[in-house]
């Protein structure tokens, strides 16, 4: 059975690598917003939609993970 603190460091570690892939999908989404001309206006919206969902799942996670101030 593992202690807490293996199960924690764990979680941390999912934690790290889902937030380095979320920022890494908020500079494509970006870089692809850029390139209006690529895509129809439905396509856009879409994107930017997806982008401010990213953006509000990686405060939330960084609010929650939070050890200084300001919590």
């Amino acid at each position: 059975m593992e202690d807490c603190t293996t199960t924690t460091k764990s979680l941390m570690t999912t934690m790290d690598t889902l937030t380095s892939r979320s920022k890494k999908l908020v500079k494509l989404l970006e870089r692809l917003i850029k390139q209006e001309h690529l895509y129809n206006d439905e396509k856009i919206r879409e994107m930017k939609a997806q982008l401010k969902v990213v953006k509000e799942q990686i405060a939330q996670i960084e609010k929650e993970n939070s050890k200084g101030f300001g919590k």
